[in-house]
């Protein structure tokens, strides 16, 4: 369902109108075959052309393909099928039942939002790369150090420090054919902005995970990588959002272990 996850991801850096009209299509999907954009905007209460700027910054030529997109998304969903598919943890009265459930959903809306091309060429960076700089957020680093100890058992040459200024300073000794790895949280985080700053300076590739949104980290990275959030209570969102992140870097050595690392 990546056209409405993309929605739901994205819509805290929404704007007001970005953020009715995101609203309208997830409260109205089936409906929305029926609308023209002229049909959308007025019962939004918003002009024409913000529906086509808010397609188009989903990604989309215009309002015609996010309304295939969305359609695509509604049935490929099962909506309106004959029976439900089978799912597993259906133990509904176990919590670790409900956890499996949930892990399960934010597995699969992960895994959904990461585009193929960019995950080959992650693999293919860290596999290339003669040194590799793990640098992280506070939220991110027990993340950061896993994946940092499964790098160097694979026989990679990787680093990971938790202080903003060593960080720095690795970073301004890389070489360009080395790589640096950002995990973080929001992406925002203004010290890991300035460190792949300061690493692309040196002509070094820079791959992220981060949250899916718009933030500075992602953007200033050539390979991009997301973890799409939980709509859960704050406590549990954290726990579910580490497992994503994991199974993205589990993803990733398993994509090196078949290429023979």
């Amino acid at each position: 369902m990546t056209c409405l996850l993309k929605m739901r991801a994205m819509r805290d850096q929404m704007s007001v109108n970005e953020r009715k009209l995101a609203d309208f299509i997830l409260d109205n999907t089936q409906l929305l075959r029926d609308y023209s954009s002229s049909q959308l905007a007025e019962a939004v209460g918003v002009s024409q052309s913000s529906v086509v700027k808010f397609s188009q910054k989903l990604g989309y030529r215009g309002y015609p393909s996010l309304k295939l997109a969305v359609y695509e998304s509604y049935a490929g969903a099962g909506h309106g099928g004959s029976s439900e598919p089978s799912r597993p943890f259906s133990q509904a009265d176990s919590a670790l039942s409900l956890l499996g459930q949930k892990k399960l959903e934010i597995l699969e809306n992960t895994v959904s939002i990461n585009d193929d091309d960019q995950f080959s060429a992650a693999i293919d960076a860290i596999h290339a790369a003669r040194c590799i700089q793990v640098s992280a957020c506070p939220g991110s680093a027990a993340v950061a150090r896993y994946f940092t100890h499964q790098l160097l058992e694979l026989g990679c040459w990787a680093v990971y420090d938790e202080g903003g200024a060593l960080q720095g300073r690795i970073a301004d000794s890389l070489k360009d054919e080395d790589l640096l790895c950002i995990l973080c949280d929001f992406g925002g985080e203004e010290s890991l902005v300035d460190v792949a700053n300061r690493a692309r300076e040196q002509g070094v590739k820079v791959l992220s995970l981060t949250r899916y949104n718009y933030n500075a980290a992602s953007i200033n990275s050539d390979i991009r990588l997301y973890v799409v959030p939980s709509e859960d209570d704050e406590d549990l969102q954290r726990l579910l959002f580490r497992s994503a992140q994991l199974h993205v870097i589990e993803g990733l050595v398993s994509g090196l272990l078949r290429k023979g690392r």
